[in-house]
């Protein structure tokens, strides 16, 4: 029996067993250790492990467990990104959330857990529990601090999750009645059952990358969290949900590719132009990445759309499926760098005007910050903008050049709430200011700025890239 453990496939299942044991462990040395550098040191040590881990087994297109646990190359690089988003934002937790490090941080750790599961799960069960792993996690992590901004946060976040939970669990019910199966393979189907599988997955899965009109939990939770946490949810979180729906209705909804190309289509333009707008005229700078969060999950799930049109080709398949790619990498620096940039303003309601000055006590900061607002609009030569030009190039491609011109408009309207940022970040305006320009802060914000100029090199790693897409199990 216990031999299982040591075949080449249940391997996959390494990093998981290994960050779950180190969760526990960090759990018992809290009893006796309270120093946050510690449990901080621990947690980067063992995601840099975990990240060894997968990147060192076989991924080759094997199924464990009748077909439910999918290893293959397309999960390995959302498991791996997602650690990656995952130590992006563990140094600047550890140097911002003081109490109860060992607490916060085995948390995280079994997050990541849910997490690497749901990246090779292929089964409606299995994804279900991994989601509800990730949620449970994050609903706690919003509320640590315990103060009255962050348990409100967390309620709105928890309360709008049950909902979710309760589509979730309906929609696969109703996929096991129409299939006979919770496998996202099937072919047997029947068509009213799968509808309202469509429908009620779509509202559950939703939710968690905040598509409109399940956004509003995510603009508080954003808010109303401490910065790292903040990170990580519109990050880590929001490219799990995004993968989950890449799965769910690319490969189990495949039969109704039409049905679910109508429905991507019009939540995609309501969604990127509900950010977008509500964006422009919000001066709270983490409400205003959150409304510029909510729009970027428009322009993700065009990829979606891109798939299912009637007229999409295998080039072109090909090609959307490398922005999915692309696209979560750039992301969780881009807008998890953001959002960690909010902590050089010592105040918990940061408006836009309070960043003036900014830019004459730490030139270091302001560029980088311009650099990532930047790449959120989509301007060369960032990653951020080689991103938008394949996610344009899909729809393009599929004959949808009506649907490219809408979702550049939308990148078009960004530019002047990005843009405004950085113009008040320039001015003279010093007094009465209380910067935080500590290397905890200014070192990830350079690192996030780098990336997302250093990450457009990645365009030429187009073949390896597009070549894991073939795991996602759906062929054109």
């Amino acid at each position: 029996m216990f031999g299982i453990l040591f075949t080449n496939q249940i391997q996959v299942m390494y990093p998981e067993i290994f960050l779950g044991l180190v969760a526990f462990g960090m759990l018992l040395l809290g009893r006796s250790v309270k120093n946050p550098r510690v449990y901080t040191a621990i947690t980067m040590a063992s995601l840099f492990i975990a990240l060894f881990l997968l990147l060192t087994f076989d991924s080759g297109n094997e199924t464990l467990f009748g077909g439910s646990y999918l290893i293959n190359n397309f999960g390995l690089y959302f498991a791996v990104i997602m650690i990656i988003s995952s130590l992006y934002v563990t140094f600047s937790a550890g140097a911002t959330l003081k109490s109860n490090p060992e607490s916060f941080f085995s948390i995280f750790l079994l997050v990541n857990v849910s997490m690497m599961v749901a990246a090779f799960s292929n089964n409606l069960i299995y994804i279900f529990i991994a989601f509800e792993g990730v949620s449970i996690g994050t609903y706690i992590m919003s509320a640590y601090g315990k103060t009255r901004r962050n348990l409100e946060a967390s309620a709105k976040y928890f309360f709008t999750g049950i909902i979710a939970t309760g589509f979730i669990l309906f929609g696969s019910s109703f996929y096991y009645l129409s299939t006979g199966t919770f496998n996202l393979l099937s072919v047997n189907v029947s068509r009213g059952p799968m509808l309202v599988a469509l429908i009620m997955l779509f509202v559950g899965f939703g939710f968690k990358l905040a598509l409109v009109p399940l956004q509003q939990w995510a603009v508080d939770a954003y808010d109303g969290t401490a910065n790292p946490v903040s990170a990580f949810l519109s990050t880590g979180t929001k490219v799990l949900a995004f993968l989950i729906i890449l799965r769910v209705f690319i490969e189990g909804f495949r039969n109704f590719s039409t049905d679910v190309f109508y429905l991507f289509v019009i939540v995609s333009i309501i969604t990127m132009t509900y950010g977008n707008m509500a964006a422009l005229s919000e001066n709270n700078v983490k409400r205003m990445l959150a409304y510029s969060s909510i729009a970027q999950a428009g322009y993700l799930i065009l990829v979606v759309a891109a798939t299912s049109a009637s007229t999409t080709s295998a080039f072109v398949f090909t090609v959307a499926m490398f922005t999915a790619m692309y696209y979560s990498l750039v992301y969780i620096f881009m807008k998890g760098g953001a959002f960690l940039s909010v902590s050089a303003v010592r105040k918990d309601n940061v408006e836009i005007d309070d960043m003036a000055g900014i830019g004459t006590i730490s030139p270091a900061f302001a560029i980088s910050f311009s650099i990532l607002m930047l790449s959120l609009a989509g301007i060369p030569p960032t990653a951020g903008f080689f991103a938008k030009y394949y996610l344009f190039l899909a729809l393009i491609g599929s004959n949808l050049w009506w649907l490219a011109v809408i979702g550049i408009l939308n990148s078009a309207i960004s530019v002047f709430y990005y843009l405004k940022i950085i113009v008040v970040m320039f001015r003279k305006d010093v007094d009465g200011k209380d910067f935080n320009t500590s290397r905890a802060v200014i070192a990830p914000l350079v690192l996030a700025a780098a990336l997302s100029l250093i990450l457009s090199l990645f365009i030429f790693a187009y073949p390896q890239i597009s070549a894991m897409a073939t795991g996602l199990g759906v062929s054109i």
